[in-house]
């Protein structure tokens, strides 16, 4: 505040408000409207849905089809679904309006999804805004990276006795026996 001369003394002349974005609510609301609101403003209301798809796909579907489906992609309202085999791809077919309700119970409205596509393999062509589908693909990455990480041999000779020196002076026998397997198993 500023202060200026106004007739005998000093009076204080306010500023006008900076606009800060939406007013504050007076009354009490439940979180998940605040954190709407909050998503929105922001301009992320639409992506953490689409994620949703794939962190809440057992809730949609029910654990029978989460087994063995997963979304792969979602582009113009249309959701792409992996399907593990031929079997269940007809199967899925006749639970089409069941998966559906399942997916809007849990996103709500608006409608992210209106149609399902059912396919077996890697879709052959995905768009670089479908962000189901990078998602997806960065999951199956990581399951294919610590699939292939392999386990170091345990220790053995020179490394093992010094184990099993500094492991001696535990006074517990089990946490001894623990903290000796952890290391003979893991130490390089």
């Amino acid at each position: 505040m500023t202060r200026q001369p106004v007739g005998r003394g000093f009076a204080t002349a306010r500023k006008p408000r900076r606009e800060r974005g939406p007013p504050r609510v007076k009354q009490v609301q439940p979180a998940a409207d605040a954190v709407a609101a909050a998503l929105a403003q922001a301009g992320l209301g639409a992506p953490v849905r689409e994620h949703r798809l794939i962190t809440e796909w057992r809730e949609m579907v029910g654990e029978r089809v989460a087994a063995r489906t997963w979304p792969d992609g979602l582009k113009h309202g249309v959701l792409w679904v992996r399907v593990a085999s031929s079997s269940w791809l007809h199967e899925l077919t006749l639970l089409r309006g069941r998966i559906l309700d399942g997916i809007h119970a849990v996103l709500g409205e608006p409608r992210l999804v209106e149609d399902l596509r059912f396919h077996l393999g890697a879709r052959k062509q995905v768009d670089d805004d479908d962000l189901v589908a990078r998602a997806a693909a960065a999951r199956s990455a990581a399951d294919r990276r610590h699939r292939r990480r392999r386990r170091p041999p345990p220790a053995t000779g020179a490394a093992r006795a010094r184990i099993e020196q500094d492991t001696a002076a535990i006074a517990d026998d089990e946490l001894r026996a623990l903290i000796r397997k952890v290391r003979i198993d893991n130490d390089r």
